[in-house]
């Protein structure tokens, strides 16, 4: 009877995979509910679906491998990759926090050394000031481009995020020191 569903699911019967997901949705939810997985759990249960559908149709029964194996295995494969993805986010979110702080020396090492110290200097406390008004996205994404001269791809790489949501962060923060920069002068 199983095998006859995954058969027809295979040929895109939609019936069949309704079916097969009421018969395994205590897994595919079992998956989703995990205690780290509290805080996303929407998108875990998405997974868990997407990872099951995904068992339904690779699934090759003459490899004499039990489908509910088969499936418990490309279910939590797929719930696992989504949290390893969220925990790379929040480990980048972590350390740029604990890196702010070393943020503020590196703002001393963007002007070039020049003839007139004591101004060279006010310009770098004035940065820092500025800098730090920003709101937190928009100080994680200026660090990245500016500090540690990386791209708007490698930012978004490593925030988790579009390279358009770093574009228009970077593109708000510059206004943002425009702006105060500015102000400064009248």
């Amino acid at each position: 009877m199983e095998n006859e569903l995954i058969i027809r699911a295979q040929a895109h019967d939609e019936g069949a995979v309704i079916l097969l997901m009421e018969k395994y949705k205590g897994l595919i939810h079992k998956a989703a509910s995990q205690n780290h997985l509290r805080s996303i759990k929407d998108e875990a249960y998405s997974e868990a679906c997407l990872g099951f559908y995904e068992a339904v149709m690779s699934y090759d029964e003459r490899l004499g491998v039990p489908f509910a194996g088969f499936a418990k295995s490309k279910v939590y494969a797929k719930v696992h990759s989504l949290f390893r993805k969220y925990l790379r986010v929040w480990q980048n979110e972590v350390s740029a926090c604990n890196k702010e702080d070393n943020a503020e020396m590196e703002y001393l090492n963007l002007f070039e050394d020049d003839i007139n110290i004591e101004e060279n200097i006010m310009c770098k406390i004035d940065l820092r000031k500025i800098v730090a008004k920003l709101s937190f996205k928009q100080r994680i994404i200026f660090n990245e481009i500016v500090l540690h001269g990386k791209s708007r791809t490698q930012t978004a790489e490593k925030l988790g995020i579009s390279v358009q949501a770093v574009s228009k962060t970077y593109n708000k923060a510059l206004a943002a020191i425009t702006k105060y920069l500015q102000k400064g002068r009248e």
